[in-house]
Parts: C-alpha cells; sequence; structure tokens
C-alpha cells in the first residue's frame, strides 16, 4: 500500500485531523480499503464515537492492490508526535508493506533543500475492536453554523458549568450551562444567522451533553468553515465536519446526558 498526499492544504488537514485524536482514545484500528481510508474509535468513557472518512479520489496517489482492506492498529500518540514533526512545506508519504506488516512507514520529503527530509517507521499494535455498526436515524433537528464561533460558544459556556442544555424549537435555539459556584450563562441563537436549520413541525426539544467532551469535539473547529449538527431526542448529537465533499468527512457520535431523578 502506498499513499501520497503533495497538496499542500491537504497535508496540513490529513496532519490536523490526528492532532487531538489522543484525547479520544489511546489506540485506534485504521482500515484502508480499495475506495477509501476509514477509522472509527470510541473513547474509553463510552460516552462519544468518532469516525474519519477519506476516499481513495481524496489522496494524489493512493495504491491499494489488495482485494481485502488492510487494517492497521496504532497508538495515537506515537501517531501525534510523528505528524507534528511535518515541516509546513513537506508531503506526505505513507507505505505499508504486507510483508513487513508490523511497521508503517511515513515519509516527509519536500523539494526545497533548506528542509531535511524525514522517515519514520512506526511499530504497530494488535487492537481487538470490532467496528461498531452505527444504526440510521432521522434526526428531528438539523442545523448548520460556523464551526468557529461554535467552538466559541461551547468554551465560553463550559466556564460556567460541565453540562450543556440545549432548548431547541421552531422559534428559537437556547445554549445554556450552569453551576451552583459560577452562576449560569445562555446563548441565543438567532435561527436567522444560521447557514441552515430544519426541525420537525412543532417539535420542541430539550437534550443535555457533556461539555468537555463538546470542548474536545470542537478542538477540530480550524478543519471546516461550518459544523452539521443533528439533535434527535434519546439519541446522540451526530457532529460532522466536511472535508471538501460529503464523502470526505470527520463525525462525532456523542450521547446524551442522563437524568437521574
Amino acid at each position: 500500500m502506498n499513499i501520497l498526499i503533495d497538496n499542500q492544504q491537504k497535508a496540513d488537514l490529513f496532519a490536523y485531523l490526528f492532532q487531538h485524536i489522543k484525547l479520544f482514545s489511546e489506540y485506534v484500528n485504521i482500515m484502508f480499503e480499495k475506495e477509501r481510508m476509514y477509522l472509527q474509535s470510541m473513547d474509553s468513557s463510552r460516552v462519544s464515537i468518532f469516525e474519519i472518512e477519506l476516499p481513495n479520489h481524496w489522496f494524489q496517489k493512493y495504491e491499494h492492490i489488495n482485494d481485502a482492506a488492510i487494517c492497521i492498529g496504532i497508538n495515537t500518540n506515537i501517531l501525534y508526535k510523528v505528524l507534528n514533526a511535518r515541516d509546513k512545506n513537506q508531503i506526505v508519504s505513507i507505505v505499508y508493506d504486507g510483508e513487513d506488516a508490523d511497521k508503517l512507514c511515513i515519509h516527509f520529503t519536500c523539494d526545497n533543500k533548506d528542509i531535511f527530509d524525514k522517515h519514520f517507521e512506526i511499530p504497530l499494535v494488535e487492537i481487538d475492536n470490532e467496528l461498531l455498526g452505527i444504526p440510521e436515524f432521522e434526526s428531528q433537528a438539523d442545523l448548520t453554523i460556523n464551526s468557529i464561533n461554535f467552538a466559541n460558544i461551547i468554551h465560553q459556556l463550559q466556564i460556567f458549568g460541565d453540562q450543556l442544555i440545549i432548548d431547541c424549537s421552531e422559534e428559537k435555539i437556547a445554549l445554556c450551562s450552569t453551576s451552583q459556584d459560577t452562576g449560569k450563562m445562555t446563548v441565543d441563537i438567532n435561527i436567522n444567522d444560521l447557514d441552515s436549520f430544519a426541525i420537525n413541525e412543532g417539535e420542541n426539544l430539550l437534550l443535555s451533553f457533556s461539555l468537555s467532551y463538546l470542548h474536545n469535539i470542537c478542538l477540530y473547529s480550524k478543519i471546516s468553515k461550518d459544523i452539521e449538527i443533528k439533535l434527535t431526542r434519546d439519541y446522540p448529537m451526530k457532529i460532522t465536519y466536511l472535508l471538501g465533499d460529503e464523502h470526505s468527512k470527520m463525525t462525532f457520535y456523542l450521547a446524551p446526558k442522563i437524568n437521574d431523578e
């Protein structure tokens, strides 16, 4: 298997995708299939699931000669350290040899001779995790919002509590966090200011989610101009960053907080 990313913007994006994964999972399986690269994992607390899907045409070169998928297990901390060593102008090459199946080779190169080429061999690990079948479900409310604006709101709300309460109807969207020590903060989102908004007629959703997990998810706000959010009562919040087209994306599923009362 031989993969090449020689587009500067895509090389930066690819490195950024793996920058914060270590906050969610220490080890991940990456699937290299004929048609795409796919990654899925669940955090240790089993509160969130994340996926990365990049079709083969997203890469400048994607050589995959085997019919079967290639699955490699990798330590996310090591992968982050490797990608963090890449200079801005370097292209990314990823090579896996099935006959030497205990390592993944990553190369950073460029034509600028003032920047030295770098070569890495990453030890692979065997991870006994099966892919989770995530059922399709119809959302009750969909909205698209500027990703950086949403990240700033989540950061501010986290100062006032660890729980996000979403009050969503045809007339309004309100985000709230509260605690006995710091008080309460409410953000009223003008529906007309959203890139898109749809909700079932007569629907009124009152949902609660962890702000600490949302904060980590929002660390990816720079990878996409907008963030797509799907809300459904008693189901996970679905958050999607599109990476150029509908088939190139990073998706999170965040379980709702349960009211014990």
